[in-house]
């Protein structure tokens, strides 16, 4: 499964919602993988939320 760059509010809550359902997933699981992967986008996210002034300096 192929994620993009959460954008906006309404992706974060479906990321959100699937880190929910895979969070009991195995060790070196496809579900765990998924799940670090989801979980670096929603950091990404927040942290550009909380941070606008790294977003613009990023797109130049």
């Amino acid at each position: 499964m192929e994620h993009k760059p959460i954008t906006t509010q309404d992706k974060y809550d479906k990321v959100a919602a699937r880190i929910e359902q895979l969070k009991d997933g195995e060790a070196g699981s496809e579900e765990a993988e998924e799940m670090k992967l989801l979980t670096k986008l929603i950091v990404e996210y927040e942290s550009k939320r909380q941070h606008p002034e790294q977003r613009n300096s990023e797109d130049t």
